[in-house]
């Protein structure tokens, strides 16, 4: 089971097809984001736009970076590749997000000490391609989806070899802005 874990908020748990949930709520999301894309172009003080862009470009672009880089985490059944729809609730907020722009999205696959490195490290591959399908099918741009993965090398728990740990099975998700 994939749980959600972004700034220690309680993760939400969902049943169904994974696809089809996914595809109607993207739909759900894009009809949200073009309204409020709409309702945010609309000039309600020409005064105020006027001076909202006699700023210097400089200062704009550093309004710009401000914004700090989203994390989240995908975590995973043992010895599981796919996301369960615990896991698609991390997509629908990166959906949500990169509405308003990012520069990328970094995946990077981990698995606990259990098992042989090889086949963890081949684990952690699937896991993050398996995450990056799911993200483009829901419109989030595979071209801008980095992805690496480590098997047992970075675990976010240390433990001895062989150890089943639950919080070290996971795909770490970073939006750049």
């Amino acid at each position: 089971m994939a749980r959600l874990s972004n700034n220690n908020q309680p993760s939400i748990s969902l049943e169904g097809n994974t696809t089809m949930n996914i595809l109607n709520r993207f739909a759900v999301l894009g009809l949200t984001g073009a309204l409020v894309a709409a309702c945010a172009s609309m000039d309600s003080d020409t005064a105020t736009t006027t001076k909202a862009d006699a700023k210097p470009a400089a200062a704009k672009a550093a309004e710009k970076k401000t914004k700090p880089d989203q994390k989240y985490v995908i975590y995973f059944d043992f010895g599981k590749a796919t996301m369960n729809e615990e896991g698609t609730t991390v997509a629908y907020k990166l959906m949500a997000d990169t509405m308003s722009g990012y520069k990328a999205v970094l995946l990077t696959g981990h698995t606990d000490t259990a098992g042989d490195k090889n086949h963890n490290r081949k684990l952690s591959e699937k896991r993050v391609e398996n995450v990056k399908q799911v993200f483009s099918e829901i419109g989030i741009d595979p071209n801008k989806i980095i992805t690496q993965f480590f098997g047992e090398d970075e675990p976010a728990e240390k433990t001895a070899d062989g150890v089943k740990n639950d919080k070290n099975r996971r795909v770490e998700v970073v939006l750049k802005f």
